[in-house]
């Protein structure tokens, strides 16, 4: 019987060799099939192949062009009327119009958010005075009407907010 369990154990090295050298050749197929890896095994040489495909894949723009401007230049002159031949150019700006188109390019915006921002607050603030949301006493300290003016801090001097007489 020493043959049936050396042919057994046989049997059980080959199966255990069998699969330690079919996980070996899976592990080695993805890693053959990994792009990722091998450009992590070899940088250099994905780096050129890249760049050469990139140089051969893209289409040159000169030629392109050319053949654009060759093709339509004797349409652009037959569709050439005298009036838009004969275009006058504009005088160059001089320094100073060019300085000061900057320094308003500039200066604009702020200007214009500064004057956004008085505004909201003027209006706020004769809003909350008209509803008397923030009543103010009268800077002179008397309780009679004082100026519809609409200045900037001084009180509405109109009538309290109308209020709808109960219901009953």
């Amino acid at each position: 019987m020493s043959d049936v369990d050396d042919i057994r154990q046989q049997m059980a090295q080959i199966r255990h060799d069998m699969h330690y050298n079919v996980s070996n050749v899976v592990s080695e197929v993805e890693d053959a099939m990994d792009w990722r890896s091998n450009i992590r095994k070899h940088p250099y040489i994905a780096l050129g192949v890249g760049l050469a495909v990139g140089y051969f894949v893209v289409p040159r723009r000169r030629r392109r062009v050319e053949r654009t401007v060759t093709n339509i230049q004797p349409l652009l002159e037959a569709s050439m009327t005298p009036e838009y031949a004969a275009r006058p150019e504009k005088p160059p700006k001089s320094l100073g119009r060019k300085a000061t188109g900057w320094a308003l390019g500039l200066v604009w915006p702020l200007v214009s958010q500064s004057v956004q921002a008085y505004a909201a607050v003027w209006l706020e603030t004769q809003l909350k005075q008209h509803l008397n949301l923030n009543p103010h006493p009268s800077p002179h300290g008397d309780d009679g009407p004082s100026s519809s003016a609409g200045n900037p801090g001084e009180s509405y001097g109109g009538d309290a907010v109308y209020r709808m007489p109960k219901r009953g």
